[in-house]
């Protein structure tokens, strides 16, 4: 089966494509490679590919940015999906999206299931509703995944976790919030993760994330320093409202699938703090370089 990964120089393509490409023939394509707002660059992708599955990675994944620059979160996240969804129903082929946990409000006392019902709080997460509608319209086969909190990606890691380890080396003091809950996970137990859901479940809308139970931001960090050999204490605790951020955070990002453990093979990602410890231990050299 040939795969093309689209958007595969980001943090979750730079673990997924060698997994992928162990057991498939893909395609690794980043945006210099591949516009996915451009149809004329999507339709040269298509013609001279001949995917059979196509696995849409890009995302405008900066969430103050998208707030403030609409077209930043548009043109990719909603646009550039219904641009995809198109091409791969024209060929034949099916298509896996990502997409997040940030389509609901965060209002939710408990992990978010695929039959809660998303109202969106920031643009962030509107764009990426919209994204979603776009390939529910346009393209019958189809996977879309929902999920949040990554790390992962060696260096290229510029999400949560690697920031805490770069800032952690200068030994000052980091304060993170406390009253945001997420469910971590890690792109490597992701990648996986999505093979093994195209080998074995239907088409529709999945949660994907680590098991284990969800925590804050501020529990995330000390988990984090602490598997580093820090001490927990150099992390402090605050609030979101301590930051005058342009958009908005859900208090509730934390994710549960219900329909994942469902299946004659179902499909379970590890604990996150496994998860996490495994990737420091790897790759903290690297990410302190």
């Amino acid at each position: 089966m040939k795969t093309i990964v689209l958007g595969a120089g980001g943090m979750l393509g730079t673990d997924l494509v060698p997994f992928w490409n162990s057991r498939t023939e893909t395609v690794p394509l980043t945006h210099r490679e591949c516009d996915i707002s451009s149809r004329s660059s999507v339709a040269g992708v298509f013609t001279r590919e001949k995917p059979e599955l196509v696995l849409l990675l890009a995302a405008a994944t900066d969430v103050d940015r998208c707030q403030i620059d609409h077209r930043y979160a548009y043109s990719t996240n909603s646009a550039g999906a219904e641009i995809v969804a198109q091409a791969v129903e024209l060929s034949g082929a099916a298509m896996v999206y990502i997409s997040s946990i940030a389509v609901f409000n965060g209002e939710k006392n408990s992990p978010y299931d695929e039959y809660d019902i998303p109202s969106p709080l920031n643009t962030y997460g509107l764009s990426k509703f919209h994204g979603e509608q776009a390939i529910r319209t346009f393209c019958h086969r189809h996977w879309i995944v929902r999920t949040g909190w990554l790390f992962g990606g060696g260096a290229r890691d510029m999400k949560f976790v690697a920031r805490i380890l770069r800032k952690v080396s200068l030994d000052h003091e980091i304060k993170v919030v406390r009253d945001c809950v997420g469910s971590p996970t890690y792109t490597g137990d992701l990648a996986e993760g999505i093979f093994n859901l195209t080998q074995n479940f239907q088409y529709g809308t999945y949660h994907m994330v680590n098991g284990g139970v969800p925590a804050s931001r501020y529990e995330l960090a000390r988990e984090t320093v602490s598997i580093a050999g820090h001490s927990p204490n150099i992390i402090q605790p605050c609030l979101s409202s301590d930051f005058n951020l342009p958009a908005p955070r859900p208090r509730m990002e934390a994710a549960h699938s219900m329909k994942l453990i469902l299946g004659d093979n179902p499909v379970t990602l590890p604990d996150w703090k496994h998860s996490l410890k495994g990737y420091i231990n790897n790759t903290l050299g690297e990410l302190l370089s």
